[in-house]
């Protein structure tokens, strides 16, 4: 396979133009055509696919989970740069195909599963990676990169089930609906309940934005990739007791996005206006402020003031 020349990225990347209307040539040979059941839309902007391997940052020996392999675009440019790389992908007949066409690669591994239906620890020992014990001293018991072109519709679930994990990635790259990218990213003034889920995880950035035209069949939609790389040490420390609960205060807090937080918390939680106010004012959050508006140490101050005043409220079923 010749080598392209890569774009450098200290520069944004500008597009080629729409693709045209008919099947390219790998999928006319394959014979393949994207079930829209499963919301397929297969990337095949070839410069696209070498920028999101390239996003991934992989070394030599890096384990990659992939998921959604389709026809095995993004697969065959992430294989020649991984240790070894687990693809998963939900239809049968793509992953048949796209296992056979790149049987030549001893470091892959096609898994033909639904990725909400296993962890990512039961996908990555499916395919072959040996996974240690218990994390020990904060280290995950493996280190690998998640990676994958997400249909819209499972993209929130998929990227909570890895930021969840009990093996978490160290970094994810994935492609999605544009609109999901910005509220993933967030940033001051336009936090949202899925970036800041996102934020107690890593950091969270967004990379290059992609037209219809770079899939087949082209999308109503433009879509963006995200790179997310796991903090070193998280920002709140939040156990298997106390997560949860802090996220009762989070969806309290956005549970009425357009009203003020003394408002949207008293009512989500029950709480009686003039305790509100002292709860705002004992963990130095304004009373008239929105939920988009707060800072993560913020909800979290907010998280242990209700924590003692009024822990009942926060007690999940």
């Amino acid at each position: 396979m010749a080598t392209r020349k890569r774009r450098p990225h200290s520069a944004p990347k500008p597009r080629p133009p729409a693709l045209p209307v008919e099947p390219p040539p790998l999928l006319r040979r394959l014979g393949l055509a994207p079930r829209k059941s499963l919301g397929q839309h297969f990337l095949v902007d070839e410069f696209a696919l070498g920028d999101i391997a390239d996003a991934c940052r992989l070394e030599g020996d890096t384990v990659v989970l992939e998921i959604g392999a389709g026809p095995g675009g993004l697969t065959e440019e992430l294989v020649q740069r991984a240790g070894h790389l687990v693809a998963v992908e939900l239809d049968e007949e793509l992953a048949a195909v796209t296992r056979k066409r790149l049987a030549s690669h001893a470091n892959l591994a096609i898994v033909a599963a639904d990725v909400l239906d296993f962890t990512p620890r039961e996908l990555l020992e499916e395919g072959g990676v040996e996974i240690g014990d218990a994390p020990i001293a904060g280290d995950a018991p493996l280190d690998y990169v998640a990676c994958g072109n997400l249909p819209y519709y499972i993209t929130q679930p998929v990227v909570r089930r890895l930021v969840e994990a009990d093996v978490p990635p160290r970094r994810i790259v994935v492609m999605v609906q544009r609109e999901v990218a910005h509220r993933m990213v967030g940033g001051p003034g336009e936090e949202s309940l899925l970036s800041l889920s996102i934020r107690l995880y890593g950091r969270a950035e967004l990379l290059f934005e992609l037209p219809p035209g770079a899939f087949w069949p082209p999308p109503k939609v433009h879509s963006a990739v995200v790179r997310i790389e796991r903090w070193d040490e998280p920002p709140l420390a939040l156990d298997d007791t106390s997560e949860p609960r802090f996220f009762s205060v989070l969806r309290a807090g956005f549970s009425e996005p357009r009203k003020q937080m003394h408002n949207a918390l008293g009512n989500a939680l029950g709480i009686p206006d003039l305790a509100v106010l002292e709860i705002l004012a004992e963990a130095g959050v304004a009373p008239d402020v929105r939920a988009q508006h707060l800072t993560l140490e913020e909800w979290g101050r907010l998280h242990g003031v209700i924590e003692h005043r009024h822990p009942r409220t926060l007690d999940v079923d």
